[in-house]
């Protein structure tokens, strides 16, 4: 609860250091009927934020997430404005202070230069450079806001099938071609809702793989979401198992896991399961998310997930092919002798400058595409796919595009 307070406060500041900052600037402006407009648009804007943000807050405080329900447009522009563009707007408003003040403090100390001539004539409605360059500064964030808004209003429900061939050790030369449908992280609930569920499920069984495999965060965070989840998962064709992510666990482990398990649907925690494909036993197991009960409140963190892996490692039947399904990728350090790991979790970095910049390395180890490694000397290699997600819970990506996986398995 502490962290959260931090974030919001913080979030609270940015918004009225930003409007405090750029009204400063705009003040100086001349009168005039346009200026007079933009500054109108100006305080328009940081009052809505200001406000949305009051009023999500209040809503939280009563158990009650009101963002779930604000048109998709205004969800995204006051996530992309409180997540992205107010914080940068923060610093570079900041550094500007500090150089302004730095300014004065130079003219005071040094003897002022002599005056510059003064111009023939200049007419008393012109905008000198420093109050352009001032309104571009206040200006600047609410623009950068609304047209990156209108980027992910574009791709919201866009995403693409990925497709990986992967030599896998020990796999039974019976399941040679074995094929698997991976999905994950769909978020269901603010950004991810209505038609985009039948295209995720349309295209997860075009690819008529013998299974499907979900790696957490089916919801956002409010259990109303769960029957729209239910009813996804119920509408995928073949074998089906689930594992559980954080987001899914945000407003109750216990609702979400007894709800999913009464469906019917195969959901593993810290549990395994055995399917039947070509005559073969393939043993399907599931880390739940963080680590044991016994932990208490330090159970998510990295020594939570080993000893969740742990646990988990005492289920494994060496009679059947395993699979692990893991939401968070550091799991596959703690999986040794496991050959093929599925992960979700990181978005693929969610905002990424290319595929080696962003966010995706700066906070994971691993965090789109295949990882592979040899496990020991004699050749026994492991594998680890990350899914970059196919929902949303922030509306904007770049390089780091929404995605089903189609998996091919090959023995080593």
């Amino acid at each position: 609860m502490p962290v959260i307070l931090l974030i919001l406060g913080s979030l609270f500041a940015a918004d009225l250091f930003v409007w405090w900052s750029g009204a400063r600037l705009l003040r100086k402006l001349p009168e005039r009927r346009a200026r007079r407009r933009l500054r109108g648009l100006f305080h328009g804007f940081l009052f809505f934020q200001t406000a949305s943000l009051t009023g999500i807050v209040a809503s939280w405080s009563q158990h009650f997430n009101i963002d779930t329900f604000l048109p998709t447009p205004v969800a995204i522009v006051v996530f992309i404005w409180h997540l992205l563009v107010a914080p940068l707007a923060l610093a570079g408003n900041l550094l500007g202070l500090v150089a302004e003040s730095a300014t004065a403090l130079i003219r005071r100390i040094l003897p002022a230069p002599s005056p510059a001539p003064l111009a023939d004539s200049v007419p008393e409605s012109a905008i000198s450079r420093r109050e352009f360059l001032g309104t571009a500064a206040a200006l600047t964030p609410p623009v950068l806001t609304l047209a990156l808004s209108a980027a992910a209003a574009a791709q919201l429900e866009d995403f693409r099938v990925r497709r990986f061939t992967i030599p896998v050790s020990g796999l039974p030369r019976e399941l040679d071609g074995l094929t698997i449908a991976h999905v994950s992280d769909t978020h269901i609930g603010r950004f991810t809702h209505g038609r985009v569920l039948g295209k995720i499920v349309e295209a997860t069984n075009a690819l008529r793989a013998e299974m499907v495999l979900f790696t957490g965060d089916l919801i956002n965070d409010s259990l109303r979401a769960l029957p729209q989840g239910i009813e996804m998962l119920r509408s995928l064709n073949g074998p089906l198992v689930i594992c559980e992510g954080n987001h899914d666990l945000i407003e109750s482990r216990v609702a979400f896991e007894s709800q999913m398990k009464a469906s019917g649907l195969k959901l593993v925690v810290n549990e395994a399961t055995t399917l039947k494909v070509r005559g073969i036993s393939i043993q399907i197991l599931g880390l739940r998310w963080g680590g044991p009960p016994t932990r208490g409140n330090n159970r998510h963190d990295e020594a939570g997930l080993a000893a969740s892996a742990a646990e988990l490692l005492k289920l494994r039947d060496p009679a059947a092919f395993p699979i692990v399904l893991a939401h968070h990728p550091h799991a596959w350090d703690h999986l040794g002798g496991l050959p093929l790991v599925l992960s979700g979790h990181t978005h693929g970095g969610q905002l990424m400058l290319n595929e080696r910049l962003g966010f995706g390395p700066a906070m994971f180890r691993y965090w789109s595409g295949l990882y592979t490694r040899k496990a020991n000397p004699s050749g026994f290699s492991q594998a680890l796919v990350v899914s970059n997600g196919v929902g949303n819970w922030f509306p904007l990506r770049t390089e780091a595009p929404a995605e089903i996986l189609h998996i091919t398995l090959q023995p080593a």
